[in-house]
């Protein structure tokens, strides 16, 4: 075992002979790493600089109290896992109760037997050692804790999250309305054609990144990202009274953020956004890799109208665009054919110009 493992031993006394004594039987034990103070004072300053595996501690010292110095010692949550042992010439059952009291590991009279002494002070430390290594599991077990705890709030939304830390297992919800939001880059296959892996990584990373952002401050929830196209849903986990103006209003931003981003980007990422509203069922599923999702006939067609929206453009199906009125300029009706043979109506979305 190197030096800088083993116990480091504190000894307080007021007697220059009683340390002298302790010191010699315990470097007899095999404990070289003694430290010593004359008074309370001293010792408090030195367990305030300096880490200890054990105190010996006399009752009676002239400045300090051996009692206010376990209390101090035991009230301070730094220090009060130090065994003390106390070693005094007061014999009085009173004043023994309150150390055991305030927090000391054990309490031996003067004069003390030597053999007595050593095992008290091999059964203290090993209780601290004990201790030790408690209290790093517990450390450990919070930090993994934290990081699981992170790691579930970054895939799902925070309330869903929380109720699956409450012990709710199936997580599956009905919402009456809701309003789904895709996003995707235009021409995405031809901008990145020549570019490298680790660019467009980057590049999807920071856009998505700042919608992100942009969602979290909206009280969006994000569903997820695949590829080059983003998926979010208004009045999802956190319910929205306003969410087709929530959804309206994000896609914008989002807009705007692709258009801010220009000049930090390899190449402009120019984005299209659709958003509709309507009934939606959502949960979470799989079990290997856990994903809160959303499905129903309302997130089809919102990645319809995506598919049919602009460059740099939000646009709205009529369902949607009914509950903006009055608070967004609408363009429109142009008409959506669908894939599933489905003529819609919708509404290109800007905001009012100030007057």
């Amino acid at each position: 075992m190197v030096v800088s493992d083993l116990p480091r031993i504190l000894i307080v006394d007021d007697n220059d002979d009683n340390r002298y004594t302790l010191q010699l039987l315990l470097e007899a034990a095999g404990h070289p790493l003694i430290t010593s103070a004359s008074g309370g004072k001293e010792a408090l300053d030195l367990v305030a600089r300096e880490k200890f595996s054990l105190i010996l501690l006399d009752m009676m010292m002239p400045d300090v109290s051996g009692e206010e110095v376990l209390r101090t010692i035991k009230s301070n949550p730094e220090t009060r896992d130090i065994p003390i042992v106390v070693i005094s010439a007061e014999s009085d059952t009173a004043l023994v109760s309150t150390c055991i009291d305030l927090g000391a590991d054990d309490y031996l009279p003067k004069p003390f037997n030597q053999s007595i002494l050593r095992a008290r002070v091999a059964s203290a430390l090993r209780k601290y050692s004990l201790r030790s290594i408690e209290n790093e599991y517990l450390t450990k077990l919070e930090q993994e804790k934290r990081y699981s705890d992170t790691l579930l709030k970054n895939i799902l939304p925070a309330e869903i999250a929380l109720r699956m830390r409450s012990g709710e297992s199936n997580i599956a919800d009905h919402i009456e309305e809701a309003t789904i939001l895709f996003a995707d880059v235009v021409g995405f296959a031809k901008i990145t054609q020549r570019m490298k892996a680790y660019e467009i990584a980057g590049s999807l990373n920071r856009l998505f990144s700042e919608f992100d952002r942009l969602a979290d401050e909206a009280k969006v929830d994000k569903i997820r990202s695949v590829g080059d196209n983003y998926m979010a849903a208004a009045g999802l986990s956190t319910p929205l009274a306003d969410h087709a103006a929530v959804a309206a209003s994000l896609g914008l931003d989002m807009v705007a953020a692709s258009q801010r981003l220009q000049s930090v980007l390899p190449t402009p990422f120019p984005i299209r956004v659709g958003v509709h509203s309507g009934p939606v069922m959502a949960g979470v599923i799989s079990i290997r890799k856990l994903a809160y999702d959303v499905w129903g006939d309302t997130v089809t067609v919102a990645a319809r109208i995506e598919a049919a929206s602009q460059p740099n453009r939000v646009l709205a199906s009529a369902v949607t665009a009914k509950k903006l009125q009055g608070a967004f300029t609408l363009e429109g009706p142009h008409n959506v054919e669908t894939k599933e043979h489905r003529m819609l109506e919708a509404f290109f979305v800007a905001r009012k110009q100030q007057p």
